[in-house]
């Protein structure tokens, strides 16, 4: 799972007859991973908003949806061949996710029950929001990292942040819609 080139990350394995010593995760596949496994659960966040949303508004049992379906793909992506446009493709998609999150906090939307009136900040949506913006965060750092020195120690330090947001998404955000 290098970002620049193909080469699966699983370790060990036979090579031409004999034992190949174990291949360590890089620092920023390590982070990928996370952050594959991040997007996802947002996915399955955005299924469960989905199913939640269906008899108040049914387009936006279509929106959740398509959200959880890029989510899938780019978390899919990220896994088999994660180049620097997925990345930078993946950040774009998130923040216009998270930018409509907050105009619907904030000002509310056009296309909605009641146009333009703010929706309340529930625990699943906003466990999401954070998943979202930890995994542009992360990504960003993965594919700035070659250029920008600052980016490298952010990647360093990101996978225990990463395993906390991962681990409140799956206890509150997936569980939020289990009810």
């Amino acid at each position: 799972m290098r970002l620049t080139e193909a080469r699966s990350p699983l370790a060990g394995g036979q090579e031409h007859g004999r034992q190949r010593d174990p291949v360590a995760y890089t620092t920023s596949e390590t982070v990928l991973l996370l952050v594959a496994a991040l997007v996802f659960i947002d996915g399955l966040i955005h299924i469960g908003a989905a199913v939640d949303h269906f008899d108040e508004f049914p387009l936006y049992t279509f929106a959740f949806v398509a959200i959880a379906g890029v989510q899938f793909g780019w978390a899919a992506m990220l896994l088999k061949r994660p180049t620097r446009p997925v990345l930078l493709w993946g950040c774009a998609f998130s923040a216009s996710v998270i930018a409509l999150w907050i105009a619907s906090r904030t000002v509310g939307v056009p296309i909605a029950p009641r146009p333009w009136e703010p929706e309340p900040v529930g625990v699943a949506d906003l466990t999401a929001t954070l998943g979202e913006l930890t995994a542009v965060i992360a990504a960003l750092s993965v594919a700035l990292s070659p250029w920008l020195p600052l980016a490298r120690p952010v990647r360093d330090r990101l996978t225990p942040l990463l395993l906390g947001v991962l681990l409140a998404s799956v206890l509150y955000g997936v569980s939020a819609h289990a009810g």
